[in-house]
């Protein structure tokens, strides 16, 4: 063993099946499951709470008792706990699993998660108990440069879905003909968002994501 540390978890890119022309790229957490709803439930376990002043979680924890913000590593312990716990803490988000059975009639689905690799496992056994068996790649690399590698195996639209405007404009650099949609389940988050790439499609929730992407594979 080297004792590196795996970056990636999940299928190889060449090894996913192919049903459709179109292909769907779903983010996880905020998208398909909700991520800041338990985030806090297990913040205030630790005696402490999110504050939604702006669109970050570093400075805006802070210790109930104190006002002390929480520490990046300690943020870091916070969110390592949630993952490894993921199975009995995080829930999908309302309409996600109807959502995705309709959109699997005429789209691949792939998730693709920023989560840390190290808890793949448990996020898969997650995700198909929730009744949503898509395959799943877990990655600290960049989205884009994964993106890019699924454009280049579909013929077909592809829509990326994310929480997060950056990692939309990594994907819009990487792959300028990919369809952006944003959707995010935290309403109070969604007061401060950053600027969207150019084009990027806002949903508030999945009756108005499922009507775009369906747009989008209809080749709207």
């Amino acid at each position: 063993m080297s004792g590196r540390r795996d970056t990636t978890r999940g299928p190889r890119i060449t090894d996913l099946p192919q049903r459709h022309d179109a292909l769907l790229v779903l983010d996880v957490d905020e998208v398909i499951l909700h991520f800041i709803a338990p985030f806090c439930d297990l913040l205030a376990e630790y005696g402490a709470r999110l504050h939604f002043d702006s669109f970050r979680l570093t400075g805006n924890v802070r210790s109930v008792a104190t006002g002390t913000a929480l520490t990046g590593h300690q943020l870091d312990g916070v969110t390592d706990q949630l993952y490894a716990e993921q199975e009995r803490r995080q829930r999908p988000v309302e309409g996600a699993r109807e959502a995705l059975d309709r959109l699997r009639r005429d789209a691949d689905i792939v998730f693709l998660t920023a989560m840390t690799p190290s808890f793949f496992d448990q996020r898969r056994r997650l995700l198909d108990a929730a009744g949503l068996p898509d395959p799943m790649i877990a990655t600290e690399r960049s989205k884009g440069g994964v993106v890019a590698e699924l454009a280049a195996r579909w013929r077909g639209p592809i829509a990326f879905v994310d929480d997060l405007p950056p990692n939309l404009e990594t994907v819009r650099r990487s792959v300028p003909d990919v369809h952006l949609v944003h959707l995010m389940a935290n309403a109070e988050f969604r007061r401060h968002l950053p600027p969207m790439p150019a084009g990027t499609v806002r949903a508030e929730g999945w009756p108005g994501a499922e009507a775009a992407l369906l747009q989008i594979v209809a080749g709207g």
